[in-house]
Formats: C-alpha cells, structure tokens, sequence
C-alpha cells in the first residue's frame, strides 16, 4: 500500500472550531476567529473529517451554519463526519462519564485503506479524547467566544509545515506554537 500524498485532519468542532451560547430561544453559534482562512489553508494540504462528541442534530446545524457563514461546504468535503454514535461512554479521571474518541477506530479497513494511522492527525481541545492516540494529537485552546482569539491563524501553517512527514504521530506536537 502506498501512501496517500495527502494526510486526514479530523477537527473537533465545539470550543475547538465554535461555540454554543444560549440565547433566548435556544442555542447560537460563534464560530472562532480566523476559521474561514484556516480551513480554507489547511483544505491544500490535509483532507478534512469531523469527530465530535455533539449530537447529530447539533454537528449538522452547525455545519450548516458555517457553510453559510463562511462559504466553506465541510460535509460535502468531509471524508468522515463522525457524531457522538462514533465515540466511547467512558468513566474519567475524576470519577464520572464522559465521551471519549478512541484513536483505535482510525484502524478501520476502510479507513486504513485510504490513510494508515501514521497519516492521521486530529485538532481538538480536549487531549482526555485521545487518551489511547495521543501520537494523533494536535491539542488547541479551548475557546469559549473571545474574540482576541488567535490560535488558528497560528496552528495554520504550523500543519502545513508537516503535512509531508512521513509519520505524523512521531512528531513532537505539543510545543506547536513555537513552531508554527
């Protein structure tokens, strides 16, 4: 098996790509700044999925809502959209459940069939979801709608700089910011 010239991406999406404010009547979205430009850059070089621990409902609005925001068509491009269905009822470091994303179901033949696990990098807030696939990693700021925010305007090229590894959960990730 050869491999793919392009890596997958899987991005998290709440308090990674956006966040959900309660209004009256309901919910909102604020998408983080500089989301436009960062998938527009890394769509060059990474194909993208998403991996949330949200419901359906709430991932396929607000997809929707940054499709109209942004004019970037996530699902239509999206090798995966994956929803909590996808992720695992676990017990956690302080006693209770949660929902984690085990890196193990990237070893799926159909996935490994166009990526192997080496290929593969996920964004997300949350290290705690990749507990068993920190190689996998790219941990964020968790972002709860400041506007000042710059992290995906910084973690842009600094995914661009190693999409060409050959390994990408070799690499040392944590200090991304420096590097980026």
């Amino acid at each position: 098996m050869s491999l793919p010239t392009r890596p997958l991406l899987v991005l998290d999406l709440d308090e990674t790509l956006w966040h959900g404010v309660q209004v009256p009547g309901g919910l909102t979205l604020l998408l983080r700044p500089h989301l436009a430009e960062f998938l527009t850059a890394v769509s060059t070089a990474y194909d993208l999925a998403i991996w949330t621990a949200a419901t359906e409902d709430w991932m396929l609005e607000g997809l929707a809502e940054l499709r109209t925001a942004t004019g970037f068509d996530l699902p239509a491009s999206a090798f995966f959209l994956w929803h909590r269905e996808r992720c695992t009822f676990r017990r956690n470091a302080e006693g209770g459940y949660s929902f984690c994303k085990p890196a193990r179901k990237f070893k799926a033949r159909w996935i490994r069939e166009c990526y192997p696990p080496e290929r593969i990098l996920v964004v997300d807030d949350w290290a705690e979801n990749y507990a068993c696939g920190y190689g996998h990693l790219v941990r964020v700021s968790e972002w709860r709608g400041e506007e000042g925010d710059d992290e995906l305007r910084r973690l842009a090229p600094y995914l661009l700089s190693i999409a060409g590894e050959p390994d990408l959960r070799r690499l040392e990730k944590r200090g991304w910011r420096s590097k980026g």
